[in-house]
């Protein structure tokens, strides 16, 4: 389950939960039991457009890599997990020429 950013993003906006309920005219414990919740996309969006921010800011993303997988070469499995690996594997490819 994705982990919302949402009371993040308030504190860097220098903003509280109860300052972001009355933007949305809603009451603050409506605010805080969804958040704790199953947020709808719709509600996150509502909440993303007071905060000014996209609503993919309000979602927590996990560091992963940019390339990831496992290649053969010359009957050897390289896993790729960055784009070092990636150019390695490559590298030992173009050497088979």
């Amino acid at each position: 389950m994705a982990k919302l950013r949402v009371k993040q993003i308030v504190k860097e906006k220098g903003l509280t939960l109860a300052k972001v309920a009355e933007m949305l005219e809603i009451h603050p414990v409506n605010l805080s039991t969804t958040l704790n919740g199953n947020p709808t996309i719709a509600t996150l969006e509502k909440i993303a457009n007071v905060l000014g921010v996209d609503v993919t800011d309000l979602i927590e993303t996990e560091n992963k890599p940019i390339v990831s997988g496992f290649v053969k070469v010359d009957g050897e499995v390289i896993e790729l997990s960055s784009i070092a690996d990636l150019e390695q594997a490559l590298a030992k490819a173009k050497e088979l020429k």
